[in-house]
């Protein structure tokens, strides 16, 4: 993936520290916390303001989102279209698992039609929480 074009399609400058974070996103297995980011750096240095302003511009642009694992801070991952998904996390050790839901479409409707004052819905974001199969054990 060419990350400089893809941040010129949507408005941004290719700077040298947005394609590296874009780049991080993209190997990362899941989604990952400022302070993460900051560990994972290897590209000169960077502080955890200017990673978060960073990574907001990318929120802002659509090619990143936020996530909510309810562990005390938000955590970001590519948001590339084509490729929505869901997380299910352990509550026991933190595990996260990306799931599929091929219903997606149906809630939405159902989302819709259970409110009274919105017309449409732009996106949604789905987190499940429970206890992975090791920490059940």
């Amino acid at each position: 993936m060419d990350h400089a074009s893809l941040l010129r399609e949507h408005g941004l400058k290719a700077t040298p520290r947005r394609v590296y974070l874009l780049s991080l996103l993209e190997k990362a297995e899941q989604p990952l916390g400022t302070h993460e980011l900051k560990a994972l750096w290897k590209q000169g240095d960077t502080d955890v303001v200017t990673l978060y302003r960073a990574l907001e511009a990318l929120v802002s642009a659509g090619l990143v989102r936020r996530v909510n694992l309810q562990h005390g801070h938000m955590d970001y991952e590519l948001a590339l279209p084509g490729e929505h998904h869901h997380h299910v996390v352990c509550t026991g050790c933190g595990a996260i698992e990306h799931i599929h839901i091929p219903a997606e479409s149906v809630l939405e409707k159902q989302a819709l039609a259970s409110s009274a004052k919105f017309s449409s819905l732009s996106e949604h974001a789905l987190e499940f929480f429970g206890t992975c199969k090791t920490c059940a054990a």
